[in-house]
C-alpha cells in the first residue's frame, strides 16, 4: 500500500543547504522536493527564516532600482570580460 504523500517523510536539510538554495527558492526555480524541504526547514529554524527574509528584502529592493541602459557594445565587452576572467591562483597554505 502506498503512503499518502502527506505521510511520506521529507529528508531534513541543513542551514548551509538553505543558504545555498535561497536564491533558487525565492525565484521559484527549486524543484518541488527542494521547495518542500525549504518550507519545512524555515518553519522550524528562526535563523534561516530571518536569513531568507533578508535576502528576499535585498532582492526586492534591488528590483526597484532603475536598470542601466548599456549599449550592445558595452554588454558585449562585459560578457567577454566575465568569460575571460581567470580564477585566482590557489593559495599556498
Amino acid at each position: 500500500m502506498a503512503l499518502n504523500p502527506a505521510e511520506q517523510s521529507v529528508p531534513d536539510i541543513t542551514c548551509r543547504e538553505v543558504a545555498e538554495w535561497t536564491s533558487a527558492y525565492l525565484d521559484a526555480h527549486a524543484d518541488d522536493a527542494t521547495h518542500v524541504r525549504m518550507v519545512l526547514h524555515l518553519a522550524a529554524c528562526a535563523g534561516c527564516e530571518t536569513y531568507v527574509k533578508q535576502i528576499a528584502s535585498v532582492r526586492d529592493m534591488l528590483g526597484l532600482l532603475p536598470r542601466a541602459c548599456a549599449s550592445p557594445a558595452q554588454r558585449d565587452r562585459l560578457r567577454q570580460a566575465f568569460f575571460t576572467r581567470q580564477a585566482p591562483p590557489p593559495s599556498k597554505t
